[in-house]
């Protein structure tokens, strides 16, 4: 009796340590997404469709090359982490190094190719987003800790403070300059505070000097590539409809962007699942304990769907309302995202799927899974959006994401089947 009491008793203590991190990050993060929705709003009817769809075309087109910026560290160095017993000064002294090179380089990549591109009326949106992609390697940095030791609640205060900075800057910027330019000034000035106050209270809570260790860093990089690839790939075709609507013009873009940002309140969620559940699945796969990550696969698939599926329900009927109340020029962008909230039942199940692989340190293999995503994306993209605009661009995407959930419930289930079988356990 003891003996099988003894794993149901971990299995719940990790539930816990689950729940209690994710709980976390999403109050911590709730003040601070209502002031920041409360500025895009702000930004979404002070600019118009027009000028909104400006301001985020420019953010989308950068988005990818800090995606590459990236490397794909952010999960590895979680794995990495639970290899190693410890977040110490020397992983987050490392990973910082890297990240600060491949900020400055992915963010001069980004201007050049948007030159060469034809976006050169862009420009100044542009540099003031590959200035933010400078400070994002601070902040990375600091959370690190938080993450894999599951206390976001020792900082539950940070995201609320960063939230009034970003709606004071955005009410600077409609007062002082009412331009994408200003609103997207105001959004690095929030990015630098937010970096500054996260490394500030990063050093107070664990004060290990950060140490560059050149050996390590090889082996972030070998281990690195496929997630950065990853996630290039998953920023290309997220972002990409905004580059399929271009020629319909920035209203049009507008309006999709309006739709996407609505989604940003069920991603946090999505992101607190995946920051909170990585370091305990990733710390199951280091003791070789395939037999109970099967068993959580199959209950979290389930608790995961009925979970995303009422949250959808909500969202449907709420932002209809939210559009009509209070930003009646944006009623166009009522039905892209009911497309996209359909998607997103898909996409948490990915989300879910893509920390087990993760976890199990396949990283390879989530890259080839997001290659065919794109395949899939651009096939469905060339299609719809000409015809449907940005209900064709949400269309697109939530199919993919569909399309994406049959592939890796496949994949988990065989990697997990295979880790548990005696052979693979010997």
């Amino acid at each position: 009796m003891t003996g099988s009491a003894a794993p149901q008793a971990t299995e719940q203590d990790s539930l816990r340590r689950i729940l209690r991190n994710a709980a976390s990050i999403l109050l911590g993060d709730a003040a601070g997404e209502v002031f920041a929705g409360y500025a895009i709003l702000l930004a979404a009817t002070s600019l118009g469709p027009a000028g909104f769809g400006r301001l985020a075309e420019a953010q989308a087109f950068m988005d990818p090359f800090d995606a590459l910026a990236g490397l794909g560290l952010g999960n590895v160095a979680i794995t990495i982490a639970a290899q190693r017993g410890n977040c110490d000064g020397q992983l987050r002294g490392t990973v910082w190094g890297i990240r600060s090179v491949s900020a400055l380089v992915a963010a001069s990549i980004g201007l050049s190719v948007a030159f060469l591109t034809g976006r050169g009326g862009l420009w100044q949106l542009l540099v003031l987003i590959a200035i933010g992609m400078l400070f994002t390697p601070l902040s990375m940095v600091s959370l690190l800790p938080f993450q894999f030791n599951q206390s976001i609640h020792r900082r539950i205060a940070l995201p609320a403070i960063v939230g009034v900075v970003r709606l004071g800057t955005a009410y600077a910027a409609l007062w002082l300059l009412n331009q994408p330019v200003g609103f997207q000034a105001a959004g690095l000035t929030a990015g630098v505070v937010a970096a500054l106050l996260n490394a500030w209270w990063a050093r107070r809570i664990y004060p290990e000097s950060l140490k560059v260790d050149f050996d390590l860093a090889r082996q972030l990089l070998r281990l690195g590539w496929p997630a950065a690839a990853l996630e290039f790939i998953v920023a290309i075709y997220s972002r990409a409809s905004y580059f399929f609507l271009h020629d319909a013009g920035p209203v049009v873009q507008g309006e999709y962007a309006a739709a996407d940002r609505l989604m940003k309140p069920l991603m946090a969620i999505a992101g607190a699942m995946v920051a909170s559940s990585l370091p305990t699945l990733a710390g199951m796969a280091a003791r070789r304990d395939f037999a109970r990550l099967r068993e959580t696969y199959g209950r979290s698939v389930l608790r995961v769907s009925l979970f995303c599926a009422a949250l959808c329900t909500v969202a449907w009927f709420f932002a209809a309302w939210l559009l009509n109340r209070f930003a009646p020029e944006y009623r166009q962008a009522i039905w892209p995202f009911r497309v996209l909230s359909v998607g997103t039942v898909f996409l948490f199940l990915n989300m879910l799927s893509t920390i087990y692989i993760l976890a199990l340190g396949r990283f390879r293999t989530i890259m080839n899974v997001a290659a065919c995503n794109l395949i899939v994306y651009l096939v469905l993209a060339k299609v719809l959006i000409p015809h449907y605009g940005a209900i064709g661009a949400a269309l697109s995407t939530s199919v993919m994401e569909a399309v994406n959930t049959v592939i890796q419930l496949w994949i988990v289930s065989r990697l997990l089947k295979q880790a548990s079988t005696p052979a693979a356990g010997a």
